[in-house]
Order: structure tokens, then C-alpha cells, then sequence
């Protein structure tokens, strides 16, 4: 029983630029400072690769994660496919509840600049405690909600940075006499 959303934003920069910007884990952990804890990669420069693994530590929806992953398909820089569980310590850490998560990160350029989309889904088991947990994420936290203000943070942060420090192009000079 899948619950999903998705967000994009266009940023004025090639698919490579931001691609070498999001995949630094020390950028997405700061892009929801609020939410993200902190993000490592498996792999020995510590960037995501297609078959590496990677652990993150964030809330959602309020509720600590501990999200363990991997990147399940990479065509760089213009599609990131990853899954993973994500565990919930409910109760004080009495019950964990298991999450399969993942997501698709997409970039594609476009007349306006590229395009940055990320579409994410949970899947809460198919039975009596799934549907509850599922009613009491869409309903009481208002989850669907919070996982699209989630992902549009991460994206709408990326933008500000990336353009920000985008290099000014060179002002004309008027070299006539």
C-alpha cells in the first residue's frame, strides 16, 4: 500500500553541475537541516554509484528514520533510482516499525535550464497493521503532505545554492572609439 509524491524545480544549471553539487552528502544533509541528520555512501569517495549502499538518519513526517539504502540503478548525471527500509522507532524504541522506501531522482535539461524532479514512495505492509499505520501516517501526521514538503525543501535548497553561486556571466565591453 503505496503512498507517493513528487517534486520538481527547474534550476538554471547543467544536469553535471548539479549533479556534482546533490551528491556531496554533506549538501543533501544540509539541504533540511531540520529533517536530515546526516548521510553517508558506501563507496570509498563516499558519492553514490549504481550497487552502493548508503545510510541516512532523518524524520519524516516528524518520525525518526533510519534509512538504510541503495542505489538500485545510475545513468549520470541524469537518473538516480534508490530503495531501501526505513526504520521507526516507535514507543521509545519499545517497537520498530520497517518501511520499504525509495525514490527517483531525475535530471533533464529544457529550454529554461534542468529540471530536477524526485518521486518517492512508501510502502506500508498489505495487512490489518500496514493500513492502520498507513491511516495514522496520511491522516493524524499528515504525512503525504509532509513527504512532498520534504522532498520540494531538498529541491527548492539545491536551486538557491547551485544559483547563487553560479558564475556571473562576463559584462560586454564598449570598445568603441
Amino acid at each position: 500500500m503505496y503512498v507517493t509524491d513528487k517534486a520538481e524545480i527547474v534550476i538554471d544549471a547543467s544536469p553535471e553541475e548539479i549533479w556534482e553539487y546533490v551528491t556531496d552528502p554533506v549538501h543533501w544533509t544540509a539541504s533540511n537541516p531540520e529533517e536530515h541528520y546526516g548521510l553517508e555512501y558506501d563507496t570509498p569517495d563516499n558519492r553514490p554509484r549504481e550497487g552502493a549502499t548508503f545510510h541516512q538518519a532523518e524524520e519524516v513526517a516528524g518520525m525518526y528514520a533510519d534509512l538504510h539504502g541503495r542505489f538500485q540503478y545510475i545513468d549520470h548525471p541524469n537518473v538516480a533510482v534508490w530503495a531501501g527500509t526505513a526504520y521507526y522507532p516507535l514507543l521509545r524504541g519499545l517497537v520498530t516499525v520497517r518501511i520499504p522506501e525509495g525514490g527517483t531522482i531525475r535530471l533533464e535539461e529544457t529550454e529554461d535550464g534542468t529540471r530536477m524532479s524526485h518521486a518517492v514512495w512508501m510502502d506500508f505492509p498489505n495487512n490489518r497493521r500496514g493500513q492502520l499505520l498507513k491511516q495514522l501516517f496520511t491522516t493524524v501526521l499528515d504525512g503525504k503532505a509532509k513527504l512532498y514538503d520534504h522532498t520540494n525543501k531538498e529541491l527548492v535548497f539545491f536551486k538557491e545554492r547551485i544559483e547563487s553561486t553560479a558564475p556571473e556571466p562576463p559584462i560586454p565591453t564598449d570598445e568603441s572609439p
